[in-house]
């Protein structure tokens, strides 16, 4: 600034002028940034860019594993009640198991995933939901649904869960899906890590049902229990009890090695006192 004393006076206010201008240009640019990096819905993973998990979005700059705009948990919330009966899940839910019908439409999708509502879910992140494509109606003209599916959470616009297509594909309109909102006695969720894993595998340890092979499990991939980023895992599941271990498992049906991180909402009846 010390060479702004030397000119004349009227030279001397243009240039304060003129660097008021730059501040207030850079100020603007670093805003319109900010804005795609943390701003507005996840579009960029319905874009058909095929991004896999562990890459780079050009359009975020984050990992493709981050859908949307949340908050990653902290450990302690992330493997929270990871094996153990959710009495605070579904606080708001039904006395009884809640099933209805979803239609994907235009008015509630964006792109890979479609809005689903209900008063005992909605604004709730830690609900537990369970999702299946529809086997009684016409979906998407009588074509079969050939993509892996789950559900996540979206905290930032709709805040409501949604169901997605673990391969980004976007969902059409017409699609229909069953969904299921158990009791929250009768909920877990589940996370794959070190200590339960074994190739496409992960072992249950809930106390619930070990020992118990006529146990009833109903199994929905949850990208982000609780809100927050995620884990993809686009591939066909399925469940399993092991008598050796006698524990339940969900595995990979095509074998590929289960993602650390991957979690799954579960539903269970047929069991002692749950």
């Amino acid at each position: 600034m010390e060479r702004l004393r030397g000119p004349s006076p009227p030279l001397r206010y243009l240039a304060y002028v003129g660097g008021a201008l730059l501040v207030l240009l850079v100020a603007v640019g670093v805003g319109a940034t900010a804005g795609l990096v943390f701003g507005g819905r996840p579009e960029w993973l319905t874009s058909g860019s095929g991004d896999t998990e562990g890459t780079m979005s050009a359009k975020t700059g984050e990992a493709a594993t981050s859908k949307g705009t949340a908050l990653e948990p902290t450990g302690e919330a992330k493997y929270a009640n990871s094996e153990e009966a959710n009495p605070a899940q579904n606080a708001n839910g039904p006395a009884n198991k809640g099933v209805f019908t979803h239609t994907a439409a235009d008015a509630n999708s964006r792109g890979d995933y479609t809005y689903i509502s209900h008063p005992a879910i909605d604004g709730d992140p830690n609900a537990v939901v369970l999702v299946a494509q529809s086997t009684d109606r016409a979906n998407a003209r009588g074509a079969s649904y050939d993509h892996n599916i789950g559900v996540w959470y979206e905290g930032i616009n709709e805040r409501k869960w949604a169901i997605f297509n673990q391969d980004r594909a976007a969902i059409p309109a017409g699609a229909t899906f069953e969904v299921i909102i158990p009791k929250a006695s009768e909920t877990l969720v589940h996370y794959a890590k070190l200590g339960n894993t074994v190739g496409n595998t992960t072992y249950l340890n809930n106390p619930l049902i070990i020992g118990e092979p006529d146990a009833l499990l109903t199994v929905t991939q949850n990208w982000n229990p609780g809100g927050g980023r995620g884990v993809y895992n686009d591939h066909p599941i399925d469940i399993l009890y092991n008598a050796d271990k006698r524990k339940w498992a969900i595995y990979n049906r095509d074998g590929a090695p289960m993602p650390d991180g991957a979690a799954f909402n579960i539903a269970l009846s047929g069991v002692p006192n749950p």
